[in-house]
């Protein structure tokens, strides 16, 4: 607290009135460095990526491979069938908390927590400089964890719709 006359201004008087004090005199002289260095004489920053051969290889062949599991074979029946058994209209019991109304989003989300793992994972890892090939096995797992989490509430609920 300053005394009754003194103000509680650290810089007195008008800033335009005043001159540069010494220790801004060195940011003059780095100002005046800087705006005569021209950034036209260097190329412009280039993305360097770190990529290794066998992470490429082994990212494409686990992507591929589900791919081919959730369109060619009845692996999608077998971790998500337990939808068709799934209440959805008025003459549902009521279940307590309300969980069976958290089946849908919890099956869907992590059907879409997986896909965007298993696109958009891998370009995160160029940028950042990580491995990439543990988005798909990253993406295989919400899956299967989706799938166990949605049963577990379709178990859950039936008891409570018959």
């Amino acid at each position: 607290m300053a005394s009754p006359h003194q103000s509680d201004d650290l810089h007195p008087g008008d800033p335009a009135d005043s001159a540069a004090a010494p220790e801004d005199a060195d940011h003059v002289a780095d100002a005046l460095l800087y705006d005569a260095y021209d950034i036209d004489d260097k190329p412009p920053p280039t993305l360097r990526l770190r990529v290794a051969a066998w992470d490429v290889i082994c990212t494409v062949v686990l992507l591929t491979l589900l791919v081919v599991l959730a369109t060619a074979t009845n692996w999608p029946w077998r971790l998500y069938g337990f939808l068709d058994d799934v209440c959805t209209g008025e003459t549902c019991g009521l279940v307590p908390m309300g969980l069976d109304v958290y089946i849908y989003p919890v099956v869907w989300g992590g059907v879409g927590a997986a896909v965007a793992a298993a696109g958009v994972g891998p370009f995160v890892s160029l940028l950042k400089g990580w491995y990439m090939s543990f988005w798909p096995v990253l993406s295989l797992t919400i899956l299967m964890v989706s799938s166990v989490a949605g049963d577990t509430l379709t178990i859950f609920s039936s008891r409570y719709w018959r």
